[in-house]
């Protein structure tokens, strides 16, 4: 006649509670200020601002003399 063996493990319930609260006012302006930045990024770029469209670009250079 065969053995059955039988086991019951039983966990313990949780009983731990994590409260998330809410983010704090720095990172709130922080990320408002960063939306703003990179909508401003955006539209710079979208309105040519890394391309010239083959205009010229004229910058005056000051005369540099280099002594010893």
């Amino acid at each position: 006649m065969p053995i059955e063996r039988e086991t019951i493990i039983e966990r313990p319930a949780a009983t731990e509670t994590t409260v998330v609260s809410g983010g704090s006012p720095f990172g709130i302006i922080g990320l408002v200020i960063a939306v703003i930045v990179a909508a401003l990024l955006i539209m710079w770029v979208v309105n040519g601002g890394i391309t010239s469209n083959g205009d010229a670009v004229n910058v005056d250079l000051p005369a540099v003399t280099v002594t010893n």
